[in-house]
């Protein structure tokens, strides 16, 4: 037990590669002082454990193996293992600050970044952009120039313990799309401060990208989750603002419940074969989501304050 601030940061690790890159990144988090746990499904678990003997691994209660074609874990179940590091503390969670990082992000070595995330963080969610690098061996040589370029997407995020309850079970989980604009809207649309990390203090050697369909499932996943919770705030009074904003909710569930039918629901062809959904319904489902996040994107990088962290103490 101890009685001090402590930070501690949730990931998962795959086990069986990168164990160079993954060295790198972990010992880059324990040299800013933070305490590291990896979540993974059971085998990957018992795997890591003799990989990596001195990382603290949390067994995941399941992964969402079914739907990503890979045993990652979901975002609710990091989130409730960081709860559980935090109470072995014996410490307030609102004392205890938190993060998720992706496991492949390098943090470079600047002795103010943890007492910032410390006091940023509190009753608010810090959103970290990363910039890329070819080669990991770019990590320590890296030396920020003003001119970087920053992800579009967010790799980590930080917040005071007290808001781990704000996030609810979802599809979300590590490794699959989408969990970085989930977790900022859904702080967001609760009230809480978002803040954009815009120091080049996270580090990623870039590499190619792939997803297959399943991409799909949590675009739906991130439109109905806004949806649902824009939901439990309608007709809440008779002000203009109140009204107003029940119109533009009905305009939106109305839309999407349409366009989400056109590009799922399958027709009879006229051929008499395999019913299947139309074509164009389809491509018209696509365009919507890829608006939906060009939404997004624009609505949280609004609503974030920018931080910066100072290079020298």
């Amino acid at each position: 037990m101890t009685t001090s601030r402590p930070l501690i940061v949730a990931t998962s690790i795959v086990p069986g590669r990168d164990h160079d890159l993954h060295r790198a990144t972990m010992a880059s988090w324990r040299a800013a002082g933070w305490e590291v746990i990896s979540v993974n499904g059971a085998a990957e678990a018992t795997q890591l454990r003799a990989e990596y003997p001195e990382l603290t691994v949390v067994t995941a209660p399941a992964t969402a193996e079914r739907f990503a074609h890979k045993p990652v874990p979901y975002i609710h179940d990091l989130l409730k293992a960081l709860r559980s590091a935090c109470a072995a503390h014996n410490v307030p969670l609102d004392q205890c600050t938190v993060g998720i990082v992706n496991a492949d992000i390098y943090f470079r070595n600047i002795p103010t970044l943890t007492d910032t995330l410390r006091r940023e963080a509190n009753g608010a969610l810090i959103l970290g952009p990363r910039v890329d690098v070819d080669a990991s061996t770019s990590f320590t040589a890296f030396r920020p120039s003003g001119k970087e370029t920053y992800s579009i997407g967010y790799d980590y995020f930080f917040m005071s313990g007290d808001l781990l309850s704000d996030f609810s079970d979802s599809p979300f989980c590590l490794g699959m799309p989408f969990w970085d604009y989930w977790m900022p809207l859904a702080a967001l649309l609760q009230g809480r401060p978002l803040k954009a990390l815009n120091s080049p203090v996270a580090l990623h050697v870039t590499h190619d990208t792939r997803w297959d369909n399943s991409i799909y499932l949590f675009f739906h996943s991130l439109v109905a989750y806004v949806i649902e919770l824009c939901r439990k705030t309608t007709k809440r009074n008779d002000s203009a603002e109140a009204r107003q904003f029940d119109l533009l909710f009905d305009v939106l569930s109305h839309l999407y419940g349409g366009v989400f039918a056109r590009g799922t629901e399958p027709v009879p062809d006229k051929t008499g074969g395999n019913a299947a959904p139309d074509p164009i319904g389809i491509a018209a489902l696509a365009d919507f989501y890829d608006r939906f996040q060009q939404v997004a994107v624009h609505h949280i990088k609004l609503h974030a304050a920018s931080i910066m962290v100072t290079e020298e103490p």
